[in-house]
């Protein structure tokens, strides 16, 4: 591992002082920033809302941090991982970099923990941020249970984050120009937030339809005005085995959405902060956290362990592509 620390530290003060990580940085400060406002403004008028609702919303939906990170996430581990390698090559400094006494396992490790520690920073330095205004803006801080929560979400959304720093790592190294792996960097998080979901209805809609079965409602007798504005179910068996087919859809759906690391990190994120939430549809009903609960964040960590589980799976494979990838390309001088 000769000449790791070296690359991290180099690789690391790069993406510091980069336009790009600095602009990013910005951006999703200022927005951060706005949501923690509205957050805060919203518990103010609730009286069920608490401090964690800053990052939710009090009702889980609506422009919230959650949701900023669950849409932008991905462009930020993207944008440090997309052309970490292949612009090396066509630049010509990756030769230059493997001439010296420097393992090559080390300069992918290297870059990709410098990746990892930059994310880091960001996620932390952003979410510490929102709560240092936040607790003037409301008058109020979090409590133990809470803290616990945040710190929890924190690292979810640092885990979030890296995994999508591996996809642009892997990409990297498959392709020649950065040019192609930005455009399928861009393709796969265009899929991974907004064509799976419609991909998942189709697919359990086809395999499973919702349709109300033909007279499975009648239509009551007129009431005394000679208006009828109700339906009841004639056969109760039909009504029973058509909410079992709902539940068989939504299943599906849920499954195929899985397969997303953006739908995996949103039901993990929402169930910490305790919100009904599904993508692109506010839930019409706040959910109480009992923030005196100190067994809550425990309880909601195991319930989530399945998603950050597949998030980590989806972390160690595209990252042990790129590596195994990267070991076994011929790389020249000038390549």
């Amino acid at each position: 591992m000769a000449g790791f620390m070296v690359i991290c530290r180099k690789e690391l003060s790069d993406h510091l002082g980069s336009k790009r990580f600095l602009l990013l940085f910005g951006l999703i400060l200022v927005l951060s920033l706005f949501s923690a406002y509205q957050g805060a403004e919203s518990i103010r008028e609730s009286t069920s809302g608490v401090f964690i609702n800053i990052f939710s919303g009090i009702y889980g939906g609506g422009y919230s941090f959650l949701n900023l990170m669950f849409m932008f996430g991905p462009i930020i581990g993207l944008a440090l991982g997309f052309d970490s390698i292949n612009r090396e090559k066509s630049q010509g400094s990756l030769s230059v970099l493997l001439s010296q006494p420097i393992f090559r396992d080390s300069i992918i490790n290297g870059k990709f923990l410098a990746g990892i520690s930059a994310l880091s920073l960001l996620a932390v330095a952003t979410i510490g941020i929102m709560s240092g205004v936040a607790i003037p803006l409301l008058g109020f801080g979090p409590g133990p249970n809470e803290i616990l929560r945040i710190v929890l979400f924190t690292l979810l959304t640092i885990l979030y984050l890296s995994v999508w720093l591996a996809i642009g790592v892997f990409f990297s190294t498959v392709t020649k120009k950065t040019a192609t792996s930005m455009l399928a960097s861009i393709s796969t998080w265009i899929f991974s937030v907004i064509v799976i979901t419609i991909l998942a209805s189709v697919i359990a809609n086809a395999l499973v339809s919702t349709q109300f079965p033909s007279g499975m409602f009648r239509t009551p007798p007129p009431d005394i005005n000679g208006t009828s504005s109700s339906f009841e179910p004639i056969d109760q068996t039909m009504m029973e085995e058509w909410q079992e087919r709902m539940e068989l859809n939504s299943e599906i759906r849920s499954f195929i959405q899985r397969l997303s690391p953006s739908m995996l990190y949103q039901e993990a994120a929402t169930s910490l902060v305790r919100v009904n939430y599904y993508p692109f549809i506010s839930s019409m009903s706040s959910v109480s956290i009992d923030v005196s609960d100190p067994f809550g964040a425990e309880q909601d960590m195991l319930s989530t362990w399945p998603q950050i589980v597949a998030l980590a799976v989806f972390l160690i494979v595209c990252f042990a592509a790129s590596y195994i990838l990267f070991l076994r390309q011929e790389i020249r001088a000038g390549s």
